[in-house]
């Protein structure tokens, strides 16, 4: 038995009836390792993800070839309802609200794949818009990855934010999109929304050309971007509903931080008078 799935036992234990309800904003499947959080749809049934994908034709066919708990729907999240430009790059992960800055990125290694190959338009909605045309009661994690556009989303999505518990958010160091907003202005504007910055996994970058190091183009000797682990504020985590509190236990595990999961599970058992906290404990040293 792996570690995910005696502790979703173990909160099952506890809170029968814990399901996820999951935004994956940029929601296109690359290769075949499916994201982490995916496993918390064969551990908590009824759980769902979201997933956003603008090209309607592939939105479609993921629609059809996804596993159960996964729907797409092609549609743009942006800060409100408008028009706005959308760029095309040469490979469609790059592709963004915010123009490539070419005059950087050519100074780089590789990155070929963000040159700008054709600017259309786009209609895009808030977060808060979409979450009440879908009915969209409570959010518990979000995973976003749109090129530079993230900070929109959560500007417009501010009644989405106080809801969850956890996120993944793809930020940059510098500016590969023009005018883009980069880590510390995401992490500022969360912060406002009891929202604190706990990790990144792993750096990304390049570096400069000519120079090729140990044959690897993609060597990032300059840190360009990262996946950014957000939290519930820490301070904030004994507010959480009983439920929160043990979601945020689970992706705190799932993201490799396990005392955060104790630390959660401790404020749990002062509202219950259980021992989830030594449970966990004992279930984990079993492993």
């Amino acid at each position: 038995m792996n570690n995910i799935k005696a502790l979703a036992e173990l909160i099952l234990k506890h809170e029968n009836s814990i399901t996820f309800t999951i935004l994956e904003i940029g929601g296109v499947p690359l290769g075949d390792k499916p994201e982490p959080f995916h496993q918390l749809l064969d551990y908590f049934p009824g759980s769902r993800v979201l997933a956003f994908e603008v090209d309607s034709a592939l939105c479609e066919k993921l629609n059809n070839t996804s596993r159960p708990g996964i729907q797409f729907f092609a549609t743009a999240l942006g800060k409100t309802e408008e028009t706005r430009a959308f760029y095309e790059t040469n490979h469609p992960m790059c592709c963004s609200l915010y123009e490539p800055n070419q005059p950087l990125l050519s100074v780089y290694n590789n990155f070929e794949v963000v040159k700008l190959k054709s600017v259309g338009e786009i209609e895009t909605v808030s977060l808060d818009y979409f979450s009440r045309q879908h009915k969209i009661e409570s959010v518990d994690f979000i995973k976003i990855d749109i090129q530079g556009a993230e900070l929109d989303v959560f500007q417009g999505g501010l009644n989405v934010l106080s809801q969850v518990v956890a996120m993944v958010c793809e930020v940059e160091f510098i500016p590969l999109y023009i005018d883009q907003p980069l880590f510390g202005d995401v992490c500022a504007f969360l912060s406002k929304e009891d929202i604190m910055f706990h990790k990144f996994l792993g750096m990304a970058g390049r570096s400069l050309a000519p120079i090729v190091i140990n044959n690897d183009p993609n060597m990032p000797t300059q840190h360009c971007w990262s996946d950014a682990v957000f939290v519930k504020d820490i301070s904030k985590i004994k507010d959480l509903s009983l439920p929160k509190l043990l979601k945020l236990g689970m992706l705190a595990y799932i993201y490799g931080s396990p005392d955060l999961t104790y630390y959660c599970f401790q404020y749990y058992d002062k509202q219950k008078g259980s021992d989830l906290k030594g449970s966990f404990l004992k279930s984990m040293a079993r492993l």
